[in-house]
């Protein structure tokens, strides 16, 4: 089995019903302390009653809300932060099959801001939130840390060309604003097949700030292997049949050329598991053809290819720099250098499209 850049194994067992696939950092020793701390205070968390009147939060009563469902949700994102993040919540039927004909609404909680803390009083927090649904024929998210969790089994590494064949990918997502950090819950609500389930529970952590850059942040001026310094692009493109346009800069050169950018982490041949796909095809392929001229559009493969095809897969250097949990993962940068949105991994063009629109009016 592959094993992440510090040694550790890219997958572990699936978790409980009703719990989030939280997942500490790659290497950082004290975010992995962190994780611990989060992880050891969940257990206490969830075995804490709320006050009466309000959804409960601890473990007999969220696994009750799902024990009868025939999906199970799971909350997707590799970490969350303080401030605009897009929630991602993937449905599994018994099958482990993407249930990919829903209708998802979600009600937010704060349920505590201390890892000690317990959730007696748990706050709703705004509105319900539509989460659209948005899918990607797929097979998996590349996960880069050294401890990371999969709901799924992970499938063998493949060779290119192999690796995104399977059935239509669907998770459901939306901007959601966490304004503080702390043990959180969603509850969903959830049509399909004709029929409607209230009331489903999902637990999460919410970071002071995620690992990679967040919304509003600087983006990082990496200088990643364009072109210029290889002798064959399928140094640096594990397509089929690589674009060179999408390699002709470094990042840092697209963050001072003046012009909006589009940053791309993503694999075409080293999926891991079911939450990454075709996304250069997909979606980053068509930014391109609709907005070459006018924004630049640079895909950065996550891995160190020579070594991936000897199954090992180590991170190149902008990986490390910009401190990504997983990929694929998407920025959409403004002329000034500052990052306006992001998208981690099933997406669909649509949604990328919109943010670009939406910085170019900037």
């Amino acid at each position: 089995m592959p094993r992440a850049p510090g040694g550790g194994m890219l997958e572990r067992p699936p978790p409980a019903r009703g719990t989030t696939m939280h997942r500490p950092s790659r290497g950082f020793h004290h975010a992995a302390l962190y994780a611990v701390a989060m992880c050891a205070a969940l257990a206490t968390l969830l075995t804490a009653a709320c006050a009466d009147g309000a959804p409960k939060w601890d473990a007999r009563s969220l696994e009750a809300t799902v024990a009868d469902l025939p999906f199970t949700p799971i909350v997707v994102n590799s970490n969350l932060g303080v401030g605009k993040n897009r929630l991602t919540v993937a449905l599994f039927d018994d099958n482990q099959e993407f249930v990919t004909d829903a209708q998802v609404t979600a009600t937010f909680y704060h349920l505590d801001k201390e890892p000690e803390g317990e959730p007696k009083n748990p706050q709703r927090v705004g509105d319900a939130v539509t989460l659209p649904p948005h899918t990607l024929k797929a097979v998996g998210v590349a996960r880069l840390g050294s401890v990371m969790v999969s709901r799924l089994p992970r499938p063998a590494l493949q060779d290119a060309g192999d690796a995104h064949i399977g059935h239509d990918s669907t998770v459901y997502a939306s901007t959601v604003d966490f304004d503080r950090a702390g043990f959180w819950g969603v509850s969903l609500d959830v049509k399909t097949a004709g029929k409607t389930y209230s009331g489903a529970r999902v637990v999460f952590a919410v970071q002071e700030r995620t690992m990679e850059p967040r919304i509003g942040d600087p983006a990082i001026p990496s200088k990643q292997l364009t072109l210029a310094d290889v002798k064959n692009i399928q140094e640096i493109d594990s397509s089929d049949t690589p674009n060179p346009e999408l390699h002709g800069m470094t990042i840092a050169d697209a963050i001072a050329s003046g012009k909006p950018s589009v940053i791309a982490f993503a694999t075409p041949a080293f999926c891991q598991t079911r939450f990454c796909g075709p996304v250069l095809d997909q979606v980053v392929t068509p930014a391109w053809n609709d907005f070459k001229g006018s924004v630049n559009i640079l895909h950065v493969e996550p891995y160190d290819i020579a070594k991936a095809r000897s199954g090992s897969l180590v991170t190149v250097p902008a990986v490390q720099e910009w401190k990504l949990l997983a990929e694929p993962l998407i920025f959409v940068v403004g002329r000034d250098g500052v990052i306006t949105a992001k998208f981690e991994g099933i997406m669909d063009y649509p949604e990328l499209r919109a943010a670009i629109e939406e910085t170019l009016k900037k």
